[in-house]
């Protein structure tokens, strides 16, 4: 009968445009899908994750809806047209998410709108705990605990059980419960991401003390504070930290945070303190225009908008209003990709497309969603498994983590997964 075979096909030594292709054997052509997502390069232009026939594709399991992770989901609509399995929250975020990206990509993009529609009609909402037939295979979802419906897959093929973590975190927010790893028992092959294999985060309530104390110190000066964010999931718990501590002042929330918020919203059953963020998003003030947008920066005020990195959208044109004096702050809480404008203002201290230097205060904060070492070995200590395969990790990153595997004594074998290469499962 043969072992199943994994297949590559983005992540490999790489952070994100994530996307595994698992067969049932060497012999069999057919597989499922295990994300496919999308990068982009220098110039911002997308990269696509390879991809595979899609006449044997028999479905794509999508573990969360950001862009990584299904930008290139929608290729496999072009000539083919596979079961879709997500949560409910993944599949709403997607239709967001592949639209923005088809906005702002589509020169670049091989599929268009159509194929976008397709996708979400293929779909088919799974829950946590739910176990799914797919041609003699069963998949199974639990929560991940990295955004509200991101799943940790686990697929049972002949009796081996192989997990793919999708994007993880261990560790509880505002927003998110831990995952149950106890849930998900032990497996045989663990497909893991390790963005941050060789790192470790501050306690998470020391980067809400921080911004907390940061927002404090502007607004007694009479400034007013910027929090580009990451609409999905970052956006929202910088709501859900300030609807606990009263700012004193107004908070704005522009950007597509807010139709993430109501998606969030109509699946409470994904998000750890309801109340918080119901508190939030009805007290706070949703931007809903230009007039709007002019009247939140021209006062004391707490602003949260997108994009995190500071590539467009509102944020942008909040930092051009807010960044010349310094009297203001400008706290970034999401991940700043090397080239972005983000990281530019954190390492020249330059205003995006000029050589004006910023002179609001400049914060970077720690609120990642990922798991750090410690947290991605809990992960690895709950389930046990005989090969780990690591994915969506710079390669001295995963080469790193996998000395902290190896250190477990729990693994008979780890690989770093290669693009485009094919692993043989031994377990």
């Amino acid at each position: 009968m043969g072992k199943p075979v994994i297949r590559v096909l983005g992540g490999g030594k790489e952070v994100g445009r994530m996307s595994i292709l698992v067969r049932r054997n060497s012999g069999d052509k057919r597989g499922i899908l295990l994300d496919a997502g999308v990068n982009f390069d220098d110039e911002d232009r997308p990269v696509f994750a390879a991809t595979y026939p899609p006449k044997y594709i028999d479905a794509i399991i999508l573990s969360h809806a950001h862009l990584d992770h299904i930008g290139t989901a929608p290729m496999y609509f072009i000539s083919g047209n596979p079961r879709v399995y997500a949560t409910r929250p993944t599949i709403q975020m997607a239709k967001l998410m592949l639209e923005d990206f088809l906005k702002l990509n589509g020169y670049y993009s091989p599929y268009e709108h159509r194929e976008v529609q397709t996708l979400l009609e293929a779909a088919e909402y799974i829950r946590y705990g739910q176990r799914v037939d797919i041609d003699g295979v069963e998949a199974s979802a639990y929560s991940a605990g990295h955004i509200p419906g991101s799943t940790f897959v686990v697929l049972d093929i002949d009796g081996v059980r192989i997990g793919f973590t999708g994007d993880i975190n261990t560790i509880e927010t505002k927003l998110m419960k831990p995952p149950q790893l106890d849930a998900i028992g032990r497996i045989d092959v663990l497909i893991t991401e390790a963005t941050y294999g060789a790192s470790l985060h501050p306690p998470r309530e020391r980067a809400e003390k921080r911004l907390l104390s940061i927002v404090e110190e502007v607004v007694d000066r009479g400034g007013t504070v910027l929090i580009p964010s990451f609409s999905i999931a970052r956006g929202q718990e910088m709501m859900m930290i300030l609807a606990e501590h009263d700012p004193g002042v107004p908070v704005y929330v522009d950007g597509m945070i807010r139709k993430v918020t109501e998606i969030f919203l109509e699946n409470s059953e994904y998000i750890n303190n309801l109340h918080l963020l119901r508190k939030a998003y009805e007290e706070f003030n949703i931007v809903k225009g230009w007039r709007d947008r002019n009247r939140a920066w021209r006062q004391p005020s707490v602003i949260i908008a997108s994009a995190g990195m500071l590539k467009g959208g509102p944020s942008l044109y909040y930092l051009k209003r807010i960044g010349g004096n310094p009297r203001n702050a400008v706290v970034l809480v999401s991940f700043q990709a090397p080239g972005s404008n983000g990281r530019r203002i954190v390492e020249e201290g330059l205003m995006p497309g000029s050589e004006e230097p910023v002179r609001a205060r400049v914060e970077w904060l720690d609120f990642s969603s990922h798991a750090d070492y410690k947290g991605l070995l809990e992960v690895v200590k709950a389930t046990k498994p005989r090969m780990v395969v690591i994915v969506h990790s710079e390669e001295d990153v995963a080469k790193e983590y996998a000395k902290h595997v190896m250190d477990t004594g729990i693994p008979e074998k780890i690989v770093i997964g290669e693009n485009n290469s094919d692993i043989a499962v031994d377990a």
